[in-house]
């Protein structure tokens, strides 16, 4: 079959292109794909779901839903036979953020918030029993009396149906909203009690013989955006939910800031008070590239379906390069000549006709190891050919790291990212990333003239990596208040990266973590770092793992960092995470206010110059390092 670009384009556009929940709308179930934790959030306890952005946590919660479980095709269960309904919220940063100001104290902020949340969950309640009705052709019957507990707790007077007091709080939440902004000069009548007309509610509707026996799931995605006192009060009706009702919340990595209540003695514990389910200790190395090689497939098929013909298999539309072949299409045919032409000038004739027969890799290997002197270049090759064992040790714990040396200071690819498994890693567990990637690998190789019956090119899918990798950074800065100097903080330690993985020789291999050594004299500059390091966290500019290997005893930080292996194509250093340094606190703010200098301060340490060429794709920042 004869794909036309733009058609093949469009039709990834559809799949691959929309790997944001948000995006996908109702298609979101049809390319649904449940991960390994899933059916613990189905259990009757309350449920907090971490990950990072992109790391499926909105389809996760989604799939849950009410909406969601009627829309996936492996739930036959009639809707009322379900032991469970899911009703999704996501938190509005416009909404929430009213409810802040000067004007009034916090605990009257905290009682006004609290009747907000009384209103919008009651209301979702009450949005189900529409949808159950019109879908399970049943109706549910609630007694008036229930309905007056209801109605007593918001203040309301005669309501005889759910459908009556449907209307009665889309009127209150409307006028609540109206009301916020002037709050202080015209404060409401009357204010709800913090949770009590959602367990009425809640009560009420599981009393009917249709919903008896069932409870409610309240999914609340994007929690990190509520205010610090916001999550206290949702941590309030956490702690004291009663039996009718749960909640899976989702939040990012260090988003759930507050762990209290409304009660300053009480604190939400795990596991006594919930569950804790970290995406990234769930779908880890060993279970991520499955799941993800599912989701991959699901979408490629879904873009091109019934077409036999089209690659599929995620380690068959993106093959890898060894590392040979990888060092002998960096050398090139003028690379290896050179070295066989110098060879031949130091060499008797004998070892140069035995060193012909030498992968040019390896004997790319032999002249990087060492001073770079024809001496030493000579007695390795000598040395290879007398004994190649010998150098097993070598190759396994430096070869990898010579490759970004090959092309140092030279234009074009200096570095291959290629390969399923190199996608899978540089997506270090984010399934967003990873769409992104083999969609940027697809439409370059669209764009180079490729079908989607051939392999993706280890260019194109470098090129592709590069790119998503430069798209990611230039996002930083509208993520948060301290996205500009993450962006510089990414730009500045990316440098240094690139750097010590170009000039690699004699030091360490692959270095690319690096560890924090405070100052204790400077608690100013250590609570500034600290919350430089959790937005970097947070919004995945870095990634944190426990620092287990300190580097010396003066060392007093908890954590190991790096950045996020998504941006080593872009500085070309290696995505593994390997070897670290460390990095002086006043570094860490020198790298954001004082770039250049810092820089080359950190470079010194470890007898490095800055002076090596940027990559094309850092181009466009030559001013910044400048």
């Amino acid at each position: 079959m004869t794909y036309e670009p733009h058609d093949t384009a469009h039709r990834l556009n559809k799949t691959l292109g929309l790997y944001k929940a948000e995006w996908l709308n109702e298609a979101i179930f049809s390319l649904f794909n449940e991960p390994s934790y899933f059916d613990e959030l189905r259990t009757h306890r309350p449920c907090v779901l971490i990950g990072g952005r992109g790391t499926g946590k909105t389809t996760v919660l989604r799939g849950l839903s009410y909406q969601g479980q009627k829309a996936l095709s492996s739930n036959t269960t009639p809707i009322i036979d379900w032991p469970f309904y899911g009703l999704y919220y996501r938190v509005n940063t416009n909404r929430v953020t009213a409810f802040r100001g000067a004007e009034l104290t916090e605990e009257k902020w905290a009682s006004y918030f609290g009747h907000y949340i009384n209103l919008i969950f009651c209301q979702q309640l009450l949005d189900f029993v529409n949808w159950f009705e019109k879908n399970a052709n049943i109706t549910v019957e609630i007694s008036s009396k229930s309905l007056k507990k209801v109605a007593v707790t918001l203040g309301l007077e005669d309501i005889q149906s759910t459908d009556e007091l449907a209307e009665e709080i889309e009127y209150l939440i409307l006028d609540f909203e109206a009301l916020i902004n002037t709050v202080s000069d015209n404060p409401p009548e009357q204010i709800s009690s913090l949770g009590a007309p959602l367990d009425a509610l809640a009560r009420a509707l599981l009393s009917s013989p249709q919903l008896e026996g069932k409870q409610f799931f309240f999914l609340i995605d994007e929690f990190e955006n509520f205010e610090d006192y916001q999550q206290r009060v949702l941590n309030t009706i956490i702690k004291h939910a009663n039996t009718d009702y749960t909640f899976k919340i989702g939040v990012r990595e260090l988003g759930w800031r507050q762990r209290g209540t409304l009660n300053s003695n009480e604190l939400l514990t795990s596991p006594a008070d919930y569950a804790r389910i970290s995406i990234a200790d769930r779908l880890n190395e060993s279970r991520f590239p499955a799941f993800a090689e599912s989701v991959i497939r699901q979408r490629i098929s879904s873009a091109f379906a019934g077409e036999a013909s089209v690659i599929s298999t995620p380690h068959q539309l993106l093959p890898s390069l060894s590392e040979l072949e990888e060092a002998e299409i960096l050398l090139g045919t003028d690379g290896l000549s050179r070295l066989r032409d110098r060879l031949s000038k130091i060499a008797p004739a004998d070892v140069f006709q035995a060193a012909i027969n030498i992968d040019p890799g390896h004997l790319y290997f032999l002249s990087y190891w060492g001073d770079n002197s024809d001496v030493s270049f000579l007695k390795n090759v000598e040395s290879w050919i007398a004994n190649k064992s010998e150098w097993k040790q070598k190759l396994d714990n430096h070869f990898h790291a010579s490759l970004y040396a090959i092309r140092k200071g030279k234009r074009g690819i200096s570095k291959h990212y290629s390969g399923w498994d190199t996608y899978v890693s540089l997506a270090n567990g984010n399934i967003r990333y990873l769409l992104e990637l083999v969609h940027a690998a697809f439409i370059r190789h669209v764009e180079n003239e490729g079908t989607p019956n051939d392999p993706i090119s280890p260019k194109s899918q470098t090129e592709a990596a590069e790119d998503i990798g430069r798209k990611n950074l230039s996002e930083l800065e509208g993520l948060s208040v301290e996205g500009g100097k993450l962006t510089k903080l990414v730009l500045s330690i990316g440098r240094i990266l690139q750097v010590m993985a170009s000039d690699a020789y004699g030091h360490a291999p692959e270095v690319n973590q690096f560890h924090i050594k405070q100052d204790t004299s400077r608690s100013e500059d250590s609570n500034q770092v600290k919350q430089l390091l959790d937005q970097a966290v947070m919004h995945l500019a870095f990634v944190r793992s426990p620092g287990n290997k300190l580097m010396s005893e003066s060392d007093t930080a908890d954590y190991d960092y790096r950045l996020h292996p998504i941006f080593s194509p872009l500085f070309v250093f290696s995505h593994r995470k390997k070897r670290k340094f460390l990095l002086a606190e006043q570094q860490i703010l020198g790298l954001i206010s004082r770039p250049k200098d810092t820089i080359k301060e950190v470079l010194s340490q470890s007898n490095r110059s800055d002076d090596v060429n940027l990559p094309d794709q850092l181009s466009l920042f030559g001013s910044y390092y400048a």
